[in-house]
């Protein structure tokens, strides 16, 4: 439980992460070169979301 409760935080990033994942698999199978494409948008708005997460933390947002 205790595991559980210290996760609850990041829990939509991990979906996020996972959810991701599983889109550039289905797409690898489809055609390689769309695969690499859609990885590359994913790791571009992964860098976007954590640069505006740590601007928000710089800011004393969070």
């Amino acid at each position: 439980m205790k595991f559980i409760k210290s996760m609850q935080p990041f829990i939509d990033d991990i979906l996020l992460i996972i959810g991701m994942i599983f889109i550039s698999t289905a797409i690898y199978r489809i055609n390689i070169n769309a695969g690499l494409i859609a990885t590359g948008v994913f790791l571009f708005s992964l860098a976007g979301l954590l640069g505006v997460d740590r601007q928000r933390k710089e800011e004393g947002g969070d």
